[in-house]
């Protein structure tokens, strides 16, 4: 079988560099010439998208991130096929619904043994019905492009658990819709046939589950724009927002959240303005009462150098523990309270300095840190602060310190993929510090050569901006006297 898959690739690559050559110069070519040929290549695409599908699947299925060192597949999708992470989620969620064992809900255990057979009987004949559905699903699914299945998975992701009909026979009636409509209509039919289905849903007990909308709740962060600023969106239950609407209700008179007896005059928000500064006034006051009472959590780290400082302006980003940078007003707009600090880095060496809190001490190596990476040591990985964890070098069981030199952090998946014992079992490789210029590195499992961490991220932070900056100021000797500590040492 890897034979013909072979040569079937071989001859799909030599037609596309052929094809590429022949569309160099389109100033040679001709629409009345070349067209029908176009039309056919692109009736032809939706076949490599299905190729697509069942490779993720089998990549899911035969652990392909052991190919890289890691234990899931996306990895091996994002490194070794140049995917981005939301791509490769994507390809194999969609692998899974059309090559993987249809997911059907269990039924809820039952003491009345009649009642437990008539459910999982139910159970049986809605397993039976998901799989003929997902046939026909990958029979239709050959002339659907890769534009048309997102559109469908997106819009299947508002199906509720119990929706009759379920997945895959909506999936398989989708996609054979999407022959004949656009990619507008498509998406209207989906969302239609979802609606219908969640209103027709019933469970195990013949009762529209209670607990549908519980169940799809979230939030979901937008990527900063070039201005900052990010988009949000989430889906309430019908409790969590009216607990929501309560909470920003209280901020929709004029000059709340503001200082002065004639805040309501100077106040020039609109509606939604106010409710966004409420629901920040709310976020402070847990923040605080979280900081006290759960050892850090909820704060924000801003890591800095004295050149930082020197020639910030208004525009000037600094590094922090999210997913974000802050300006100058930004910060301000914090009011670096108890539960925000600012670590600050020496400009020559990176080493840290001094560090600004008026409490929890406890959280100050994570911090270092922080000021030090970034992100995710893992290359490639941009997992922002808040989301890492302390990893020991030399593992904390084999008697490794937890001090600064011998932690690095990662997120929690990547964390697992380091091998502590760094003997290469399971083709997984291990972290280390180059002890000359405090690098990280990762070292594979087949002994290769130990490879630095590249991420854009990690790269730009305040640490690795400094230690680059030494080096090319002074040649690589980095003796010379610390900057001035911005903060004194508790007493």
């Amino acid at each position: 079988m890897s034979a013909v898959l072979d040569q079937a690739v071989n001859q799909i690559v030599a037609g596309l560099r052929s094809l590429a050559d022949v569309m160099r110069d389109p100033d040679t070519l001709h629409l009345a010439s070349t067209h029908v040929a176009m039309e056919r290549l692109h009736a032809c695409l939706p076949l490599l998208s299905n190729a697509d599908a069942a490779f993720a699947f089998l990549c899911d299925r035969d652990g392909a991130g052991a190919l890289v060192g890691a234990n899931h597949a996306v990895e091996y999708l994002t490194r070794s096929l140049g995917l981005s992470r939301r791509e490769a989620f994507a390809l194999l969620e969609q692998g899974r619904k059309l090559y993987g064992e249809p997911e059907v809900p269990e039924p809820e255990p039952s003491d009345d043994e009649t009642d437990r057979e008539r459910k999982e009987q139910e159970a049986q004949a809605r397993r039976k019905k998901a799989r003929e559905a997902q046939e026909r699903a990958r029979r239709a699914a050959e002339k659907a492009n890769a534009e048309k299945k997102r559109i469908i998975t997106d819009a299947l992701k508002d199906l509720n658990e119990h929706a009759n009909p379920g997945y895959q026979e909506i999936l398989a009636e989708a996609l054979a819709a999407a022959e004949s409509l656009t990619a507008e209509e498509l998406r209207k039919f989906v969302r239609d046939q979802v609606k219908r289905a969640n209103k027709r849903g019933r469970n195990y007990d013949g009762e529209k589950d209670p607990l549908a909308a519980w169940k799809k709740r979230g939030i979901w962060l937008g990527e900063p724009d070039a201005d900052g600023g990010s988009h949000f969106s989430g889906y309430l239950d019908a409790a969590s927002r009216a607990k929501l609407e309560s909470c920003l209700a209280a901020g929709d008179h004029m000059g709340s959240n503001m200082e002065g007896v004639d805040a309501a005059k100077r106040d020039s928000r609109r509606k939604h303005q106010r409710r966004l500064d409420q629901l920040m006034n709310v976020l402070d006051r847990y923040g605080d009462a979280a900081t006290k009472s759960r050892g850090g959590v909820g704060t924000v780290v801003i890591s800095l150098t004295l050149d930082d400082l020197l020639e910030a302006d208004a525009f000037t980003e600094f590094a922090t523990n999210t997913s974000v940078s802050l300006t100058p007003l930004d910060i301000v707009r914090l009011g670096l309270a108890g539960d925000s600090f600012i670590l600050q880095l020496d400009s020559a060496t990176g080493v840290p300095l001094s560090l600004g809190r008026t409490r929890l001490a406890s959280v100050e190596q994570k911090l270092v840190l922080l000021a030090m990476q970034g992100v995710c040591a893992w290359n490639g990985c941009t997992k922002p602060g808040v989301e890492l964890e302390a990893h020991h070098l030399d593992s904390y069981l084999s008697g490794g310190l937890t001090s600064i030199d011998n932690l690095v952090l990662l997120c929690r998946e990547h964390h697992m993929c380091n091998n502590d014992n760094k003997d290469g079992a399971g083709n997984k490789g291990h972290f280390g510090r180059d002890p000359d210029t405090g690098d990280v590195h990762y070292h594979p499992a087949n002994g290769a050569p130990p490879r630095h961490t590249t991420t854009y991220q990690y790269r730009n932070s305040p640490g690795q901006r400094l230690a680059k900056k030494a080096r090319s100021r002074h040649g690589g000797n980095q003796k010379r006297p610390p900057d001035p500590a911005l903060f004194e040492p508790d007493g």
